[in-house]
């Protein structure tokens, strides 16, 4: 049901990586299997068969399903006429704030969603005509909603919401054998600290520029494009949990 030889063509020519033989087969398996349980019996069109496993690809170990596709200096990446290339993020951190600020940082953060108050960034709830009228409860909500604003029109909630510093991301880019510094040039917005390990990313070789001799890409809007992914080895490396290491690392140092 899954044509292989188009599932590589395509993800060889969108995401300049090509599929490991073995791995395609397992990953087809796996797919045709749960097309049948669902009942799913007719021709797939080529176009459904590659979406399904470029969302098993992201969600894989690049080493597992990817060949690599790095090459050595003096130019890192590939020079085989692929416009973009597909890599993993095996260490993120924000070098511009301190590992302990961020960790303090992020400890508030879980402490404010733990106690169940309602973040800023999501709309208010809306609530049932019925029950909020206008001489009834919804009247004395407005006002203790007034009554709890400040100077800057934020209730209090939202004032006490704590905010995750941002400042200058520093990437360890991987194909599954090479590694890849990179660091912000400029900001990316999609780029952040929180992103997790084994998070897939396309680099866009006609914009990149890595630096030589340190072999280090400058990241930059256009050079990099955050696709997702979490592959299941990686998802007890929390930002909380990689900070916490790294800091148990420089006590361990510092005595």
């Amino acid at each position: 049901m899954i044509d292989r030889a188009a599932v590589i063509a395509a993800h060889k020519s969108r995401y300049g990586v090509r599929l490991r033989d073995r791995w395609l087969d397992e990953c087809a398996t796996h797919l045709e299997s749960e097309l049948s349980q669902l009942g799913h019996t007719a021709p797939l069109h080529v176009e459904v068969q590659v979406r399904l496993v470029y969302e098993q690809v992201l969600h894989s170990e690049i080493s597992d399903s990817c060949m690599p596709t790095l090459t050595t200096a003096p130019s890192v990446l590939p020079q085989d006429g692929a416009r973009d290339v597909l890599l993993q993020i095996q260490e993120i951190v924000d070098i511009g704030v301190s590992r302990f600020t961020m960790w303090e940082a992020l400890r508030e953060k879980e402490d404010f969603e733990q106690r169940g108050i309602r973040p800023s960034y999501l709309p208010p709830p809306v609530e049932d005509e019925g029950v909020f009228t206008a001489a009834g409860p919804a009247t004395q909500q407005t006002q203790q909603t007034q009554q709890t604003q400040g100077d800057g029109g934020q209730t209090e909630a939202e004032e006490r919401e704590p905010k995750v510093p941002r400042s200058m991301i520093k990437l360890v880019l991987t194909d599954g054998v090479t590694l890849l510094p990179a660091i912000e040039v400029d900001k990316v917005e999609q780029l952040d600290a929180e992103l997790p390990v084994g998070t897939k990313v396309l680099v866009t070789r006609a914009q990149a520029h890595v630096l030589q001799p340190i072999g280090t890409l400058c990241l930059r809007p256009g050079v990099i494009k955050v696709l997702g992914g979490r592959p299941r080895q990686y998802e007890h490396l929390t930002q909380k949990v990689r900070l916490e290491k790294a800091l148990d690392a420089l006590r361990q140092h510092q005595k």
